[in-house]
């Protein structure tokens, strides 16, 4: 009986610290029901917070915190996706090349049946272009200096030509590109192999 009184003494003793909604710091033995889901404080009967309990979260908040949440997952969802893939990538380069000299005579092979590949285009571009000159020259000679329409057939072929001339110019472009991005890449993966190694 003495030990249930002195436990009841010590919960009546309890003290709850809250600010209410005028912003005035309250005390009180009882928490008014109104307060139970906002921060409060529970105090011993030497006056020390014993416990804090924070205010229960909106829904706007509720969904805030899972907005956050969210995004932090697919965060680290997308750097793990990433490090796997650069982990492939760092296996196949290890597995395909067992030194740098390997590494450069497959980007010299490269390089070379691409320059292959932009020779024939640039020839076939020269050609084409010297037939398009001289179908332009029998146009302006023969007709547009004389003030006439250039007939069906010779426009036709001066169309063709210049058509031809512009795919063989931009499959030129696209070589071009192709060379520098293999350079570029090759610079890439040589100084990753040369970390990889280093790293064994």
């Amino acid at each position: 009986m003495v030990l249930l009184g002195l436990s009841a003494g010590t919960d009546a003793a309890k003290l709850y610290k809250w600010v209410d909604e005028d912003g005035n710091v309250r005390y009180s033995d009882r928490l008014p029901p109104n307060q139970a889901q906002k921060g409060h404080e529970t105090l011993n009967p030497q006056g020390i917070v014993v416990k804090k309990t924070a205010a229960a979260k909106s829904e706007e908040e509720l969904a805030a915190a899972q907005k956050i949440q969210e995004e932090l997952e697919a965060k680290l969802a997308a750097e793990k996706k990433i490090k796997e893939k650069r982990d492939r990538k760092d296996l196949v380069l290890l597995l395909t090349f067992s030194s740098e000299e390997e590494m450069d005579r497959v980007k010299a092979n490269r390089i070379d049946v691409l320059e292959s590949v932009i020779s024939l285009i640039k020839k076939s571009i020269a050609t084409t272009d010297e037939k398009l000159t001289s179908l332009k020259n029998i146009a302006k000679k023969q007709y547009t200096s004389r003030g006439q329409e250039i007939p069906g057939g010779l426009a036709q072929n001066i169309e063709f030509f210049t058509r031809k001339k512009g795919i063989r110019e931009q499959q030129l472009e696209l070589k071009e590109t192709e060379k520098r991005k293999i350079n570029q890449q090759y610079e890439v993966d040589l100084a990753r192999y040369r970390f990889l190694k280093e790293e064994r």
